[in-house]
């Protein structure tokens, strides 16, 4: 049995380890390239075109659900409205860049697609719940905004290998050290649920229609990031599970948490944060008895284990990747100096 949990272990550690360097270098570079003040300027108002701008914003940006809390709550003190803060906060730790490179990688270009458009959609549902039920706030934007590349401030420039340096040092000093620990328990899961749950166990959930909420339940309370929660919708799918159902995992998961759930009920109040929770869940519902219903399973089959081997470059990647999670889970543990991440616990 460990030889065989192994296996699987080391199956979706290759296959994901492209995907998930690609995705690290477009999101620094997301990260540096797009000015906050940019961001700012575009999501004030109480009006779902702000909100709409929110979410696209969210979609490719790195941040987990704890991430997200902290830049959701400047923005909102900076300026941004409450339906474009809660549109951002919806899109943006359920996909990421490289959550969508992987997801293309492991379950296929049409979940590819599915998965942001459903975050997108839930998003906007969410913002157009809170445009009709509470009021606009009148917040006057704050001044000036830090600089990602270096410390001064005020204005000044920075050359283009200036801000790829800076984009290289996002993506692995910042948010792979946000995302390593929760990653690696998604692989580790991911495998576990592949080798331990029952064959039959999604034809008897479906027998009683309960493999929706099934997995909203299984996503709501648990952390995961929205790319460590790909290899266990992968397991999932892999273990008979619809696609659609397998999309409600991924939409509740990496948009909630306890924990998150907590932070915001202080921040925003217990009435917003229900209505959030409560649109949330309803969307994902929806989403996922959508997909099933509109794409063929047949379409949708994930990767399975080739004969031939993993390729050079994946195994070259997971090497790199390897050493990268060596480097912040273990070699950083007993080198002095300050750590980053955001510190949630998984």
């Amino acid at each position: 049995m460990v030889e065989t949990y192994l296996k699987i272990l080391g199956h979706l550690f290759v296959e994901s380890a492209p995907y998930i360097l690609v995705g690290l270098f477009i999101a620094g570079l997301l990260r540096v390239f797009i000015p906050e003040d940019f961001l700012v300027r575009h999501l004030g108002g109480h009006s779902l075109t702000g909100a709409f701008k929110a979410a696209l914003f969210g979609l490719p940006l790195p941040l987990c659900s704890c991430g997200v809390l902290p830049a959701a709550v400047g923005l909102y003190r900076s300026g941004a409205g409450l339906p474009a803060t809660f549109a951002f906060l919806v899109a943006t730790p359920q996909t990421s860049a490289d959550a969508i490179l992987l997801a293309y990688g492991l379950l296929g270009g049409f979940f590819a697609l599915a998965y942001p458009l459903s975050a997108l959609a839930a998003s906007v549902l969410v913002a157009l719940v809170l445009t009709l039920t509470t009021r606009p706030r009148d917040l006057s934007p704050s001044s000036s905004l830090s600089c990602l590349c270096c410390d001064q401030e005020g204005p000044h420039t920075h050359t283009f290998r200036e801000k790829m340096r800076a984009s290289l040092r996002h993506a692995v000093e910042e948010l792979f050290a946000e995302m390593a620990r929760p990653l690696l328990l998604g692989f580790f899961l991911a495998a576990l649920a592949a080798l331990l749950l029952p064959p039959d166990l999604a034809r008897v959930l479906a027998a009683h229609g309960l493999t929706y909420p099934a997995m909203l339940l299984l996503g709501i309370p648990i952390y995961l990031c929205a790319t460590a929660s790909i290899p266990l919708g992968y397991a999932l799918l892999l273990k008979g599970f619809s696609p659609g159902s397998v999309l409600v995992f991924l939409m509740a998961g990496p948009a909630t948490n306890l924990t998150s759930l907590t932070v915001l009920a202080k921040f925003f109040g217990r009435r917003v944060t229900l209505l959030y929770l409560g649109t949330l869940m309803a969307a994902a519902l929806a989403s996922g008895w959508i997909f099933d219903q509109l794409v063929p399973s047949t379409l949708l089959r994930p990767r399975s284990v080739s004969a031939e081997g993993p390729g050079l470059i994946s195994v070259l990647a997971a090497l790199l990747l390897g050493w990268l999670f060596v480097r912040e889970l273990i070699w950083k543990r007993f080198s002095p100096g300050p750590t980053s991440g955001c510190g949630c616990q998984p």
